[in-house]
C-alpha cells in the first residue's frame, strides 16, 4: 500500500483484521486477531510504498475460505486519531501508489521433493459473474477436425484463459506491475494468458503409418494470469 507524504516523520500505525463469518443465529460478521505494524511517514511530496507480511493470515484464508468476508483495514496517525484532512493511504486506484494485495502460495514439486512459488489464479465456468482473468473449460474434439489420424485421445480438456486484467491482479512477473504504473505509450496493459501448461500424452499415425506414442507439451491450460 502507499502512504502519503507528510512533513514529520512520526509513526503511522496500520491494523489488518480478516472479516470472518460469524457464528450463531445472529451471523453478524467478526474480526479476526490484529495485526499491527508501524511505518514511518515519508518526507516531500511523494509517498512510498509500505509492504505488510500477510502469509498466516493468507493461510487461514485457505484453511477456512468460506469464513472469509474480506480484511479490514485501519489506519491511525501519529496524535492516535484519524483526521479527514489528512488522507493517510492513496484511495485512487489508478495511482501510483494505489494499495493492492499479491498473494503467492507454495506446492510442491514431487518431482524435485522442492517447493516452488506460484501465483493463484482462478477457475471459473459459463456460469461464472467473474469479469477478471479466469481459466475456462474447453472440450477439444479431434474427430470434429477430421484429424482421424489421431488414435487417442480422440477429445481432451485443454481449457483457455479469458477476461480483464485491472491493476496489480495476478501479475505473471513484477515487470507488469511497474509496466502499468508507468503507462508508456501504445501501451494497452497486460492481458489474459495462460500461464502454467502441462503435457499429454497421445497415440497416432505419422506419416508412414506407424503406430506413434509421444508426450506433447503445452496442450493444456492448467493456470492463468496477466502479462
Amino acid at each position: 500500500m502507499g502512504l502519503e507524504n507528510t512533513k514529520n516523520q512520526e509513526a503511522v500505525t496500520i491494523t489488518l483484521q480478516r472479516i470472518l463469518r460469524g457464528a450463531g443465529e445472529s451471523g453478524q460478521p467478526q474480526l479476526g486477531p490484529a495485526l499491527t505494524t508501524k511505518h514511518p511517514r515519508p518526507i516531500g511530496r511523494r509517498g512510498t510504498w509500505v509492504t505488510i507480511e500477510l502469509r498466516r493470515m493468507v493461510a487461514e484464508w485457505f484453511k477456512h475460505p468460506r469464513d472469509n468476508l474480506g480484511v479490514a483495514l485501519k489506519i491511525i496517525g501519529p496524535d492516535g486519531a484519524h483526521r479527514r484532512n489528512s488522507r493517510l493511504v492513496e484511495t485512487n486506484p489508478g495511482a501510483e501508489y494505489a494499495p493492492y494485495l499479491e498473494v503467492q502460495t507454495q506446492e510442491l514439486d514431487s518431482r524435485r521433493g522442492s517447493r516452488i512459488k506460484r501465483n493463484v489464479g482462478l477457475n471459473c465456468d459459463e456460469s461464472s459473474q467473474e469479469t477478471r482473468c479466469c481459466r475456462y473449460k474447453l472440450t477439444v474434439d479431434f474427430e470434429k477436425f477430421g484429424w482421424d489420424w489421431i488414435i487417442a485421445p480422440k477429445k481432451y480438456d485443454a481449457n483457455y484463459c479469458s477476461g480483464d486484467c485491472p491493476m496489480a491482479f495476478l501479475p505473471a512477473y513484477p515487470v507488469t506491475h511497474i509496466v502499468g504504473l508507468a503507462e508508456p505509450p501504445n501501451n494497452t496493459g497486460p492481458c489474459c494468458a495462460p500461464r502454467k501448461l502441462s503435457e499429454i500424452t497421445m497415440l497416432y499415425f505419422d506419416n508412414e503409418y506407424q503406430i506413434v506414442f509421444s508426450r506433447l507439451p503445452g496442450m493444456v491450460v492448467e493456470r492463468c494470469g496477466c502479462s
